[in-house]
């Protein structure tokens, strides 16, 4: 219903509420309550315009509700006004085409007046929703209905808690950015060239453009992604997932990282989630951890089973890591997609021999500016132009086509040449820009080179903006957003407050750069394009020479003024740890009493004694307490001064508080110590400090965790591959610190066999899954018991084999770990390290009793999974020989049927798409059972024909695999049939060249192989096997070229027996 006359105060009511919401935006704090009660006032008005709209309302409910309204809207009047003496209009960020923004003003607070009509408005919150509750009866919804509302909202959200789990990263977004900085109409080339319609309009094909640096490779990946979904819209049943590659965000893509994202957008264009989906997230969710490689790349192929072809797009392979083995492993795992599945990948990069190497054999296209693209881009930007060249058509011809000269295929520079001519007041000046525009090799270097030159000849406030905007931006380690970098420029070195009337306005910032920045839709500001982050890190001495200084003393300042004040802010600015080691450095090694005087003058809101312990400043301490400010006050986890110093290594912050006389054994509110938390980052001095003073070594936090245990899994978590590489990598003396830590604390008779409460770990499970060798054998040395298991039933031997260090493995094996233990789901050592395929680590296990005198083929009571199974699904043929060889039978089945051999020929595919021959005739051997074995190869021919593993067939039928068999799917298909559904014209070859094929047998919908041919659009397999020939069995004499090369199918039909 509409609302009626009685109810027009209610309608002013909504409006006026909605209107005082959003002049609280960015309030002060004092005007928290008063914002919260007008939030929640509003959302009580909405709610009840949403009931009333479908209910029908009788006079006296419109009275009632009358009265009720013009009492509030009182108020709110009232309000209102109180907000005009608060606030006024700011005319400086009125921007052309734009509007005043509010601001609050420095006015005294009058607590008791806003007290008095707040409680008035929290009490018009109360009866309004008395009044809602005593006209519910009449909302038209029925019971069943809001049932179902509520129903498909609780799966909606668990179905966004699910995608959300599996991954954040959000491609979608990037993609609408690119198409956004399209210009409309560029870009088509690329759809109607040959190799792109070869691509498209052939299943399981592979293109990768190549093309140099700025040729507009990304900006094509983002028009061909647009071209992919008005596909699939038209055809449900076709999937497609991005990969956007950034060489600043390699700690978001990695493998797992990839197949994750590519689960989620496939999931996202599904009705609803696959179970095998569900079960996965509800087994890690119960569990508390990530999935593993494995894991991810069978959900992925699950899913990729719902779709009748799915598109894979990949932009800047080449910028996906830094080192070629993480490539090579992404571009695996993605091939071995297209194993039982149809899948086509789409990929560019710049040109390089790996990336090229690995598509050896796949459609090849160069990516180039076309000059067309190039004119239409420059029109399109005319107006970013002064006028006087806007306006001037002459002029603008000229620059068209000078710029359209000199870009030589690099879309980029035509951005850049034409930011050059912003700030041209005349055509004159314009001209001689042209005539000077760099092209060639260095066009890049130069033209960055001349954008620099021209920020440093602005006006003396924009020119500092501009430099300082590069220098956080190309020196910060990790991206920044933009409030991050507001908040960077905006804190003034010589102030004790933070002033948010200093932040930059982000057009001013974007427009200040010269065309070097950009900022993307989800807020974060970088560079143009990665070889501006290339240049400016060869020629940052020469622009930002104190970068680094300069942002660690702004940082330092920023924590000193906001760090107990907005602590959730400062660390979202302050992630970079450089920029933090540099904070510390200036703080300990700079100047201690300007740090003093800064502590000094904080507000009394702020710790002092924290932050000065935190930043090791000593000196700073001192004079803290010699003016009186206390030294042992507690924060909001129950930690003093001396819980930061300890925490950070500060020995000297450290010894200072401890002659304070502080407790050293007291706890936090997670039971931590000071001494626990300098044991857990490896702090020895501190911890030899702490100790030789009198602190304990034997106390426990919440989760059971003495300090040992503590020391033993390091600041990182255990069972986390996110950062091993980067711990491979950590300093040595870094890792010998650690080491010297367990000694300590060993010396200080902490109990090796403790276990920590969420997980029964001991010391020694943490350090073996670390792979810290000295560590392990300075444990087993002490004692350690060898039979102690976690929670899950494993001892600390499994914790060495999922690190993979053969060392620690045989340290542990050599001090008495069974290597036939089983965990509490029956699952070995042995089964473990082929699942983690490595084979240094199953030889090792093998060769000190693994399996001697105990079931070769055991397998994990609740998965049924088999080492050997795991092995040759990898293509580990080194394995699979280790593993034969210890008598394990090579026609075992796991829990799902799958044998060694099935895997062999369905497992993941190396680089060039071909079986590794020595692994399939090892799976191949006849087991003990040969009439088993005999079916397993049936049933793997079965498996094969409809893919192109031409050299697999081969290698079957010599092991007389029966070319006739049936059933290949549940239409009851024939081998032939499959082949010639797929287009494999030297598979069918292979078949009929048996004799033993009837190539008119019929499926159980009475079609047969020819049909089927036809019906894929294979015309000439088709042709062969419907021609009469056939009738007469016949023998083909000539090969039948594969799908992979249609243009060149020639079939030659000779004799008949």
């Amino acid at each position: 219903m509409s609302f009626g006359y009685g109810v027009g105060d209610f309608l002013a009511v909504v409006k006026l509420a909605k209107a005082i919401k959003v002049r609280f935006v960015s309030a002060p704090d004092q005007f928290r309550h008063i914002s919260e009660a007008s939030k929640t006032l509003c959302n009580v008005l909405r709610d009840i315009k949403d009931i009333y709209e479908q209910a029908e309302l009788d006079t006296q409910q419109e009275k009632r509700l009358d009265e009720i309204s013009r009492s509030c809207r009182s108020g709110l009047n009232e309000l209102l006004g109180k907000l005009d003496e608060y606030q006024e209009l700011d005319h400086r960020t009125n921007s052309l085409g734009g509007t005043c923004r509010r601001v609050w003003k420095r006015l005294k607070w009058d607590q008791a007046e806003m007290d008095e009509i707040c409680q008035r408005i929290q009490s018009n919150v109360q009866i309004f929703n008395l009044f809602s509750t005593s006209l519910t009866s009449q909302v038209a919804f029925t019971t069943k209905e809001l049932v179902h509302r509520v129903n498909n909202t609780m799966e909606e959200k668990a179905q966004h808690e699910l995608l959300e789990w599996l991954t954040t990263v959000n491609y979608a977004s990037q993609q609408g950015e690119y198409l956004d900085r399209r210009q409309e109409g560029t870009g088509k080339w690329l759809l109607g060239t040959d190799k792109f319609q070869q691509w498209i309009n052939t299943d399981n094909k592979n293109i990768i453009c190549t093309g140099i640096p700025g040729a507009g490779k990304t900006i094509l990946t983002a028009i061909i992604i647009e071209h992919l979904e008005e596909k699939c819209k038209r055809d449900r049943n076709c999937g497609l997932a991005y990969i956007y590659c950034n060489f600043r965000r390699h700690h978001e893509q990695r493998v797992d990282d990839i197949l994750a994202s590519l689960i989620k957008q496939l999931c996202q264009r599904m009705p609803s989630l696959p179970e095998d989906i569900k079960s996965l997230f509800a087994q890690h969710k119960k569990q508390q951890t990530r999935p593993k490689l494995d894991e991810l790349s069978k959900s992925l192929f699950v899913v990729l089973g719902y779709f009748s072809r799915t598109f894979i797009v990949v932009d800047a392979l080449d910028e996906y890591s830094s080192s070629n083995e993480p490539l090579r492993r992404l571009l695996s795992e993605l091939f071995s997609l297209q194993n039982n599945r149809t899948v086509s990948i789409f990929a560019t990069s710049r040109h390089s021999p790996i990336i090229q190497s690995v598509f050896d054999g796949c459609l090849q296209q160069v990516i180039s500016a076309a000059a067309e693209d190039v004119e239409a881009y420059l029109r399109g930007h005319m107006s970013d132009l002064l006028e006087s060249v806007s306006l001037n058509a002459d002029l603008q011809e000229e620059i068209v086509q000078t710029i359209k000269k000199t870009v030589d295929g690099m879309f980029l520079l035509a951005h850049l040449h034409l930011s050059s001519l912003a700030g041209k007041f005349s055509p004159k000046a314009v001209r001689k820009t042209l005539e000077n525009l760099p092209s060639g090799t260095d066009a890049y270097n130069i033209a960055y080179e001349e954008a620099m030159e021209r920020i440093n000849g602005k006006t003396a406030g924009e020119k500092d903006l501009a430099n300082q905007i590069l220098a956080w931006v190309t020196c910060s380690r990790t991206p920044l957003t933009i409030r991050e970098l507001q908040h960077g420029l905006a804190v003034e070195i010589e102030e004790t407050e933070f002033d948010r009337e200093n932040l930059p306005d982000m057009q001013y910032m974007e427009a200040a750069c010269a065309g070097l920045v950009a900022v993307d839709t989800k807020g974060g500001i970088r560079v143009v394009h990665h070889t501006a982050q290339e240049y400016f890190k060869r020629t940052q001495t020469k622009w930002f020479p104190r970068a680094h200084y300069d942002m660690a003393r702004a940082c330092m300042v920023y924590l000193l003024q906001l760090a107990l004040a907005e602590p959730g802010l400062v660390r979202g600015l302050l992630h970079d740890e450089k920029t933090w080691a540099w904070a510390r450095t200036l703080a300990t090694r700079g100047k201690n009493e300007e740090v003093f005087e800064r502590l000094v003058q904080m507000p009394e809101t702020v710790t002092k004694a924290h932050l000065a312990a935190y930043l090791g400043s000593e000196s700073a301490l001192r004079g803290l307490i010699e003016a009186g400010y206390p030294y042992n006050a507690l924060d909001a986890t129950n930690r003093s001064p001396l819980f930061w110093a300890a925490e950070n290594g500060q020995e000297g912050a450290t010894r200072f508080m401890i002659e304070q006389g502080l407790d050293l054994n007291e706890k936090d509110q997670w039971g931590f110590t000071p001494l626990a938390l300098a044991a857990e980052k490896g702090h020895f001095e501190v911890v030899s400090l702490l100790l030789n003073n009198g602190a304990s070594a034997h106390l426990k936090n919440h989760d059971g965790q003495t300090p040992l245990i503590l020391a033993c899994k390091g600041p990182y978590g255990p069972y986390s591959d996110h950062d091993r590489n980067a711990r491979r990598k950590m300093e040595e003396n870094t890792l010998y610190s650690q080491l010297r830590v367990v000694e300590l604390l060993l010396e200080a008779n902490c109990d090796p066999n403790d276990k920590e409460m969420s997980h029964g770990w001991t010391a020694l499970h943490l350090a073996a899954h670390q792979g810290r060798a000295e560590v392990v054998e300075l444990l087993l040395a002490k004692g350690v018991n060898p039979l102690s298991k976690d929670n899950s039933g494993q001892t600390p031997l499994f914790d060495a084999v999922r690190c993979g260090d053969v060392t620690v493995v045989q340290s542990m094996l050599d001090y008495g770990f069974d290597p036939n233990d089983m965990n509490d789901v029956g699952a070995t050592p042995v089964l473990l390290a082929s699942f983690r395929k490595n084979l240094k680590v199953v030889r090792v296990l093998l060769d000190n009793g693994a399996y001697h005198g105990a079931d070769p083929n055991l397998t994990e009571q609740n998965h049924g999974q088999l080492p050997l199974v795991c092995a040759a699904w990898r293509g580990l043929a080194s394995m699979v020989e280790a593993l034969l060889s210890r008598g394990v039978d090579p026609d075992s089945q796991d829990r799902d049927g799958w044998t060694a051999l099935l895997c062999a020929i369905s497992g993941p595919l190396n680089f060039k798409k071909t079986r590794d021959k020595a692994l399939l005739e090892l799976t191949l051997e006849p087991g003990s059972n040969p009439k088993s074995h005999v079916s397993h190869i049936k049933s793997s021919l079965a498996a094969t024909t409809g893919r192109d593993y031409e050299g697999v067939v081969k290698l079957l039928l010599q092991y007389k695999a029966n070319p006739d068999t049936v059933n290949v799917n549940r239409r009851g298909w024939s081998p032939l049939m499959a082949a010639a559904a797929r287009g494999r014209g030297n598979t069918v070859r292979l078949l009929l060249d048996t004799g033993n094929v009837n190539p008119k047998r019929q499926d159980e919908y009475g079609h047969d192989a020819a049909h089927y041919a036809r019906k894929y659009g294979h015309d000439q397999i088709a042709l062969l096997l419907s021609s009469p020939i056939m009738e007469t069995n016949v023998a083909i004499k000539e090969s039948v070229c594969t799908a992979d090369q249609p243009e060149n199918a020639t079939l030659i039909a000779s004799r008949a027996t």
